[in-house]
């Protein structure tokens, strides 16, 4: 049985977020708070800044936290109303990968209980942010899945330079836990040159699968992405 006491790495994290017990936005001049009629409040958060959200189970409720709106490439991630990860999307002006180390995913990784890893729901490799806004803990089978996404988003944005992709973390109603029971993920490319525009979409379960099953998923997409001609 995997040892569930907190490594070097994992502690340090603790450590180093235990101090932000005031969210991104709280009286920071580096932030903009500005809030919707439905409560929900945006955070414009600069690369730095996203770092510093804190990797805690509950972030502020219905936070929108927007990454480098200007800049080549934007992240948007969303907190439902228990503060946990619901939603992220990402533009893939250009592939720059995420080189930080991953320990926020360390430590949600022990949310999920065996047969999870704390995952990225952007992934690293389109410069998914790892901070607690875009890390759930996912199953085993369903982190393969994203996996494959990401490997159909870095292909798409070879071929298209504007790549746009989303997902969404659905949880149980009436379940306040962590783990997202389903994801749902879009993905859309577009050559700014010829005005092509496709989009592709696939929801599955934060599971584990049968082979069978996670082949029909990776087949769906699969099949999704080439119609799309990336």
């Amino acid at each position: 049985m995997r040892d569930l006491q907190p490594n070097g790495r994992v502690l340090a994290v603790l450590a180093a977020t235990a101090s932000l017990a005031v969210m991104a936005g709280a009286g920071s001049s580096a932030h903009a708070d500005t809030g919707s009629p439905d409560g929900a409040q945006t955070v414009q958060v600069n690369a730095t800044d996203a770092a510093e959200i804190p990797c805690a189970k509950y972030l502020q409720k219905k936070h929108t936290y927007r990454t480098d709106p200007a800049g080549p490439s934007w992240q948007t991630h969303k907190t439902d109303k228990l503060g946990r990860a619901a939603h992220a999307e990402i533009r893939v002006g250009a592939v720059d990968r995420d080189p930080r180390l991953g320990l926020c995913e360390a430590v949600v990784d022990e949310w999920g209980g065996p047969g999870h890893v704390g995952a990225r729901m952007i992934p690293a490799g389109v410069k998914g942010a790892g901070h607690r806004a875009n890390v759930v803990p996912v199953a085993k089978s369903a982190d393969r899945i994203l996996k494959a996404v990401e490997r159909k988003t870095l292909r798409c944005n070879a071929g298209y330079k504007i790549v746009t992709l989303g997902v969404t973390a659905h949880y149980k109603k009436n379940d306040n836990g962590v783990v997202p029971s389903r994801f749902s993920v879009y993905l859309e490319a577009k050559n700014r040159a010829i005005e092509f525009g496709a989009n592709s979409f696939l929801a599955f379960d934060n599971k584990e699968y049968t082979k069978a099953g996670e082949h029909r998923l990776l087949d769906s997409l699969a099949d999704q992405v080439e119609a799309m001609r990336c």
